[in-house]
C-alpha cells in the first residue's frame, strides 16, 4: 500500500482535528459515522469526501454522542448491530440525545426486525430514513446524499451523460461471476464508468441518476456493442465466458436489439445476458417474453435483478424467460449469521431450479456469505469476496492469467 492511501486510511479513522474547525472553518455538510468495521469507515470518508461532504468517524455510539456534544451533524450513519448490544437500547440512547438529524440506518440484520426498531425509533421521535441495508454500494451513499440535498460533488452539477458520450469518456468495468461448484470464473458484468480527464474516474450515478429515458436508451447500443467487442477479444484469446449488462426495460420496445446484435457481426456474436430489474420486469413481463424469444437464436438471455420480493408473481408462471435469478443483495448479507436471510436465500435458490434456472448471489462481501450460498446449492456469485470491478484491460489480463494457471504443464 503507497504512503498516500496508507496517510488516507489513517485520516478516515480520525474525528476531526478540532471543534472550531468543523464549525467555523468548514462550510461543508458535516457526517457521522458509527461502523465498529474499519473498512467501512474508511469506505464512507472516501466517498462522502468525494461528494465534498466532512465526514467524522466512530468506533463506538458513545465516543459519538460525546463529539455530538460540540458539534451538531446533519447527517449521521449507524451501524445499530455493532455500537450496542441492544440495538433498541442503542434507539432510546439516540433519542435521549435529542438528535435533530436525519439517521441513516445501517445493518445486516433481516428487513423484519429492522422494520421493528424503525417503529420504535419513530415513536422515540428520531428522523429515521429508509434502512441501508449492507452489503450497500457507494451508489446508494450518494442517492441518500443527493436525496436529502447535501451531496456537493461537482461530476454531479458540472457532467452530464450527453457530454461523456459526445466526449468518448465512457469506459466499461467488469466485475468477474464465479462458479460456486467448480470454483473458476464463468462470467462477467459489464458496468459503466466516464474518465473524466480533470474529475477522473466517476460512478454511473455521478452521470446517470439525471439521464433522462431517452438518453440511457441511446446509451444501451453503445455499451452493447463494447460488450459484444470486449466479448470478442477475450474468446480470441480461447477463453469462453458470458457476459452481462444492465438495460432499461424500455430499450426492448424502443429499440431493435435484433438490429443491433445483426450489425456487431450478424447470428455468430457472442452470447450476452441482459439484466433487467425485478420490477421493472414484473410491470413489464409479456415485453421481455416476446424479446426473449426474439433473441434466443442470437445466444442472448435474460437475468431478473434484484429478485426477491415477487417471487408469489412469477411462481404462478409455468416457464420463465430468464436463465437467471440474482438474488437481492438484501438477503445476501450476513446470511451465514441470521437465519432469516439464509432461509430466503434457500428459498430462491429452489424456486430458480425448480424452473430449471440458475440462482446468482449478487454483492457477496465475505467468507461466511460465500460459503453459506455454496452450502444451499447457488449457482453463481459475485462480490467483493471474489473482486471489483475493474478496466477492461486489468480484467483481460486477469482472464488470461486464470486460464494460464489452469491449463496442464
Amino acid at each position: 500500500m503507497n504512503d498516500a492511501v496508507q496517510q488516507l486510511a489513517r485520516q478516515a479513522d480520525q474525528p476531526a482535528a478540532s471543534v472550531d474547525e468543523a464549525v467555523e472553518a468548514n462550510p461543508m455538510p458535516i457526517c457521522f459515522v458509527v461502523d465498529s468495521d474499519a473498512n467501512i469507515r474508511r469506505m464512507m470518508f472516501t466517498e462522502l469526501r468525494g461528494l465534498q461532504v466532512q465526514s467524522d468517524l466512530f468506533e463506538t455510539a458513545p465516543e459519538m454522542l460525546k463529539y455530538a456534544e460540540k458539534v451538531r451533524p446533519d447527517l449521521l450513519y449507524i451501524d445499530i448491530t455493532t455500537s450496542m448490544s441492544n440495538a433498541v437500547a442503542l434507539i432510546g440512547v439516540l433519542a435521549k440525545a435529542q438528535l435533530r438529524c436525519p439517521i441513516q440506518i445501517m445493518t445486516g440484520l433481516n428487513p423484519v426486525l429492522i422494520e421493528q426498531i424503525k417503529r420504535i425509533g419513530d415513536r422515540s421521535g428520531l428522523r429515521l430514513l429508509p434502512v441501508l441495508h449492507k452489503p450497500f454500494r457507494q451508489s446508494g451513499i450518494r442517492k441518500i446524499m443527493q436525496t436529502l440535498n447535501l451531496r456537493r460533488d461537482r461530476a454531479s452539477s458540472q457532467v452530464t451523460l450527453e457530454e461523456i458520450i459526445r466526449n468518448r469518456w465512457l469506459e466499461l468495468w467488469y466485475q468477474p461471476k464465479i462458479d460456486l461448484k467448480a470454483h473458476m470464473m464463468v462470467g462477467a458484468e459489464a458496468f459503466v464508468r466516464a474518465r473524466h480527464p480533470e474529475l477522473g474516474v466517476l460512478a454511473p450515478d455521478a452521470f446517470l441518476s439525471d439521464a433522462t429515458e431517452e438518453e440511457l436508451i441511446e446509451l444501451t447500443p453503445r455499451v452493447i456493442g463494447r460488450v459484444i467487442g470486449d466479448a470478442r477479444n477475450i474468446a480470441a484469446a480461447g477463453v469462453s465466458i458470458n457476459f452481462s449488462i444492465n438495460i432499461p426495460v424500455q430499450a426492448l420496445s424502443k429499440l431493435s436489439l435484433f438490429g443491433i446484435m445483426w450489425e456487431e457481426g450478424g447470428s455468430n456474436g457472442p452470447g450476452l445476458i441482459l439484466e433487467i430489474s425485478e420490477d421493472e420486469i414484473i410491470a413489464n413481463l409479456d415485453t421481455v417474453r416476446k424479446a426473449a424469444r426474439e433473441l434466443r437464436s442470437y445466444g442472448i438471455a435474460f437475468a431478473v435483478d434484484g429478485f426477491g420480493v415477487s417471487y408469489a408473481e412469477l411462481a404462478r408462471e409455468k416457464e420463465l424467460p430468464f436463465t437467471e435469478l440474482k438474488i437481492d443483495r438484501s438477503y445476501i448479507s450476513n446470511c451465514d449469521k441470521d437465519p432469516l436471510n439464509a432461509g430466503l436465500c434457500e428459498t430462491i435458490v429452489e424456486f430458480a431450479h425448480r424452473f430449471n434456472v440458475s440462482a446468482v448471489a449478487e454483492g457477496i462481501e465475505t467468507k461466511g456469505e460465500f460459503e453459506t450460498l455454496r452450502d444451499l446449492g447457488c449457482d453463481m456469485a459475485q462480490g467483493y469476496f471474489f473482486a471489483r470491478p475493474m478496466p477492461k484491460d486489468k480484467f483481460a489480463k486477469m482472464v488470461l492469467e486464470h486460464t494460464k494457471q489452469k491449463k496442464p504443464a
